[in-house]
């Protein structure tokens, strides 16, 4: 079997843990401070703060940019259910709107259309590590005094004219789960310009201390921090990127030649000038021969990994079908989220299928996937 995903480790990320384990200084420290550093001055931002996970980086990144009870926060909901729950978590309203059919991506006409006087803040997520059209959403952002937070998670990497993802929004959340680009097991990291942002983080996840550090808290907080073990993980993989993300685009571009020759079947599509991290590869079928369910199994059946990755989007999800009866339902007045159409989220979770677009798939794995897709289609 083709792994739909497959972590890239070697010597170097072993070799890092070990000096880390022998230094005893485990907890977040001196490795994260390097990786902060160079991750801030990959992506192009003055300042990063690491954290325990994605969802913590978007967490404290929302309670930093002081998203409060009642705000509302326009999202996607064609992505991983974090993404809203770290939204409702603080007491806001996640407000969904619709995606483009071609990007997959939060749609910012409907964003725009959506802004009301509770609006606080826009969350676009660069869904399987295509860029959204940032430009836009700034613009919107601007005229309607609204914060951007970008929901980066699967995009370490992914830029916009060379502009690198994170480096649009006030803050940015990254993700360095084991499947992802760059990972470091579990982990997450925050990146800003906003130096108010930046201590408001660092104080968010570590107790609400100050920066002097000691046993002086000034907010409350939470333990959201990385240890050195995983920061030391995720200097090694940011080494790995470029190359990471070389051999996915290869990968990609030799799907999407694929897919141009078939009926039935349709990319994510990558506008020009935009550079996808191609996280995900997941393209959406129309083909009267067979469902997409039959797919994934033909796959599977043929030894490549296949598999569908929000296929119920978060409007759809029990969670907000049943919002009543979160805690926060007692205070905030949330949308009824049962009653929402959003048509094109809905198919395009409906159609889509995940192929193995990641850096250990070799020109021979390609060859396969290319034969069992086009007899599938034929």
């Amino acid at each position: 079997m083709i792994p739909v995903a497959k972590p890239l480790v070697g010597k170097e990320e072993v070799e890092a843990v070990r000096k880390v384990l022998e230094s005893g200084m485990l907890a977040e420290g001196k490795v994260s401070r390097e990786l902060e550093k160079q991750f801030a001055g990959y992506v192009g931002t003055k300042f990063a703060t690491v954290t325990s996970n994605g969802t913590t980086a978007l967490s404290t990144a929302l309670e930093a940019m002081d998203i409060q009870p009642g705000d509302e926060v326009i999202t996607t909901p064609f992505t991983f259910i974090a993404s809203a729950n770290t939204i409702a978590m603080l007491g806001a309203i996640p407000v969904f709107v619709d995606v483009e059919r071609d990007t997959y991506n939060i749609d910012p006409d409907l964003v725009e259309k959506a802004v009301t006087k509770k609006t606080k803040a826009i969350m676009p997520v660069h869904i399987f590590g295509m860029p959204c059209d940032m430009k836009r959403i700034m613009e919107i952002a601007e005229t309607h005094g609204l914060m951007v937070i970008e929901d980066a998670a699967q995009a370490h990497g992914a830029a916009i004219g060379g502009k690198k993802i994170g480096s649009f929004g006030h803050t940015a959340a990254f993700s360095f789960y084991a499947t992802k680009n760059m990972m470091t097991g579990e982990g997450g990291l925050i990146v800003t310009n906003d130096e108010d942002i930046y201590d408001r983080a660092n104080m968010i996840k570590n107790h609400g201390r100050g920066k002097e550090g000691g046993y002086s808290h000034f907010r409350i907080g939470y333990n959201n921090r990385m240890t050195d073990i995983s920061a030391a993980i995720g200097i090694e993989q940011l080494k790995r990127l470029p190359g990471v993300l070389a051999a996915r685009r290869k990968n990609a571009q030799a799907y999407d030649r694929l897919l141009s020759e078939l009926k039935g079947v349709r990319p994510q599509v990558q506008r020009k000038g935009f550079e996808s991290a191609y996280h995900v590869y997941a393209p959406c079928l129309y083909s009267d021969k067979m469902s997409r369910d039959q797919m994934v199994e033909y796959l599977k059946q043929n030894e490549v990994g296949s598999r569908t990755v929000y296929a119920l989007p978060c409007h759809k999800q029990d969670t907000y079908l049943n919002i009543s009866q979160w805690r926060w339902a007692k205070f905030v007045k949330y949308p009824k989220y049962s009653a929402m159409k959003l048509p094109v989220s809905e198919e395009i979770g409906a159609r889509h299928f995940e192929i193995p677009v990641h850096a250990m798939v070799t020109d021979a794995d390609r060859a396969h996937i290319d034969q069992v897709i086009r007899k599938a289609l034929s």
